[in-house]
């Protein structure tokens, strides 16, 4: 049997899972995570994820055949370095992410964005399997996204498709930290609702909502307003067969997914009522591991027909 490794860099965790590949199916072998110390520094956290493929190549699964790491921002596939992680500490550009964790572990390494490495993981393993196009949002600290075609990430000519938090929908808006005006993201972070809100988190301001505040219920209508019109114009440019929503904000369940459902429905006037299909992510924290290891598999050229993950 053949494995694959998947790294998901969060700022609080690093999630890891192991797939296995045995008679044309993969199989999630083993997961867990490990705190990531991010504010000790880029090359710490390098070298942390460096350790960690050593750590299952040599001493946990001699038949690992690649390592696939997701990360949080814009990485430049040719030089195989890190351009920007806007909500990680430090100093990430140059950092040489892949030649590090490629000369700790002796396999073949390939990194994806996280949100990318999630919508892959939820079109072949998860809710969105067998549609297309697909597109998902990742709503929580920031607004990240990707956009499936038959079951592969659409990376598009810069290897940075799929955005869908860095529309601009405010020409004078706040300035991103991607470092554009008023991109959507800025309206619709965990930051952005909890200060509507006047909370200190989300999950505070979800329960304040429930229970019938009147600022928190704002709060998260002015959000789903912002996400609604971000689906809508997705809806009339390339009309996807489903959405999906993670990510932290998706907590919030059926309530803040109903209120982006109106919203997205009353904006996309030039489709048909009910042709917009919003639905919730179903594969849970694990979700960005599991895609970089099937990125990693997918690289590797490893041929498989189902994936049974539970």
């Amino acid at each position: 049997m053949t494995k694959y490794l998947g790294l998901d860099l969060g700022g609080t965790n690093i999630k890891i899972c192991v797939l296995g590949l045995q008679d044309g199916e993969l199989t999630l072998i083993e997961r867990g995570s490990v705190p990531t110390e991010a504010i000790k520094g880029p090359a710490h956290v390098v070298n942390l994820l460096a350790q960690i493929a050593h750590e299952y190549v040599f001493e946990k699964y001699s038949d690992i055949g690649s390592v696939g790491v997701a990360v949080p921002g814009i990485f430049d596939h040719d030089l195989g370095e890190i351009i920007l992680f806007p909500n990680l500490p430090g100093d990430w550009l140059g950092q040489p992410m892949q030649k590090s964790i490629e000369e700790k572990c002796q396999r073949p390494v390939s990194i994806i964005n996280d949100a990318r490495a999630f919508s892959l993981a939820e079109a072949n393993a998860g809710i969105a399997r067998g549609k297309s196009p697909v597109a998902c949002l990742v709503l929580g600290t920031g607004f990240g996204g990707g956009i499936i075609f038959d079951g592969k990430v659409h990376m598009g000519s810069t290897l940075g498709a799929g955005e869908i938090g860095h529309q601009i929908v405010q020409a004078d808006g706040e300035i991103c930290g991607c470092g554009a005006q008023g991109c959507i993201e800025t309206l619709t972070s965990a930051e952005a609702l909890s200060k509507r809100a006047g909370t200190q988190t989300p999950e505070e301001a979800y329960k304040r909502a429930i229970a019938g505040d009147p600022k928190a219920i704002a709060a998260f209508e002015e959000s789903a307003k912002w996400v609604g019109i971000g689906i809508a114009n997705l809806m009339v440019v390339l009309a996807p067969e489903l959405f999906i929503i993670g990510g932290g904000l998706s907590e919030s369940g059926e309530f803040f997914l109903e209120l982006i459902r109106r919203e997205a429905a009353k904006r996309a006037k030039l489709v048909p009522d009910g042709s917009i299909k919003i639905v919730a992510a179903s594969l849970g924290v694990y979700a960005g591991s599991i895609g970089a290891a099937l990125n990693g598999a997918m690289k590797a050229g490893a041929q498989f027909n189902l994936i049974s993950i539970t």
